[in-house]
């Protein structure tokens, strides 16, 4: 029996653009799919450009009759690695006490979510993954999509999306330690899973147009061993996943994969069906997109 189909409408949020896809849930295809810069604006102004851009897009791909996901950078947000006891009945009173000892500012000024890690795996002790971002940001962001008359049911963290693609397209490779990398031209972002689940993350600044190929090998060389070693994972026992706008260039992408042991570009049309090839193109910087859309039976 065929799987009924779903459409999702999937919008990466990035610095520099947006990366949105409508993706047919019950088929696992991408339907439609667009990469829009934004210009360069004051960082006051940036959620009118992001209105802006979403609605040049609209022209191009049609919204209506889709639940919405949508990500951003996990630089405007603050994640974390949060432990309980595992005999506490309120979980999530100690989870919020914790988190707010670490924001700059009153818990209560931040929209939160936790999502249990290694589940099962501890006896005394509970790990979860708590990400964090201002409340008067998600009403920034609400506003730009209500302009297009959108309302999106989910808000992620372009890492923990990155998570949900390798998860999907490479499954034969869960098990062990990886570390997913989103690069972009001033800004690198990685995320440390280890058996498909979430460990650490980390951030380095990188200009893309000031330093080349030589340099940024050795930064990544760099957070990719302190990620590793912050898990017990000897350097180079971690796979390493290309992802982002930095790595569309296919001659940056072979050099930082020729220099980075265990280093490839993720690719997340391995088990998502694509049949443009002019998509196929932009995959990495769509990569993100795509695993917001595995999310989308949230986003109905």
């Amino acid at each position: 029996m065929a799987k009924q189909s779903a459409l999702t409408t999937a919008i990466d949020i990035q610095r520099g653009y947006l990366s949105v896809i409508r993706f047919d849930r019950g088929m696992l295809s991408m339907q439609q799919a667009a990469v829009q810069p934004l210009p360069a604006c004051a960082p006051g102004a940036y959620w009118n450009a992001v209105a802006g851009e979403l609605k040049s897009i609209g022209k191009k791909i049609k919204f209506a009759g889709s639940g919405v996901i949508c990500s951003v950078p996990c630089d405007m947000a603050v994640v974390k690695t949060l432990e309980a006891d595992s005999g506490e009945r309120d979980q999530d009173e100690i989870l919020r006490w914790e988190l707010g000892a670490g924001l700059a500012g009153a818990v209560g000024e931040y929209a939160f979510d936790f999502y249990e890690v290694d589940p099962g795996d501890q006896v005394d002790r509970r790990r979860y993954a708590a990400a964090a971002m201002r409340a008067d940001t998600v009403g920034k962001l609400k506003k730009a999509f209500k302009s297009v008359k959108l309302n999106p049911h989910v808000i992620d963290i372009d890492l923990f999306a990155l998570t949900n693609v390798f998860q999907m397209n490479y499954r034969d490779r869960l098990s062990g330690a990886s570390i997913l990398v989103h690069g972009e031209p001033n800004c690198t972002k990685a995320v440390l899973i280890r058996d498909s689940s979430y460990v650490d993350c980390g951030v380095f600044g990188f200009d893309f147009f000031e330093r080349g190929a030589t340099d940024y090998i050795a930064a990544l060389n760099s957070e990719a061993s302190r990620l590793a070693a912050g898990c017990g994972v000897a350097q180079g026992g971690a796979g390493v996943y290309l992802a982002g706008s930095l790595f569309t260039d296919g001659r940056f992408a072979a050099s930082v994969a020729s220099g980075v042991q265990g280093c490839e570009v993720l690719d997340p049309f391995k088990s998502v069906h694509c049949d443009d090839e002019r998509i196929k193109t932009h995959a990495p910087q769509l990569a993100v997109a795509v695993g917001l859309a595995l999310r989308g039976d949230e986003a109905v």
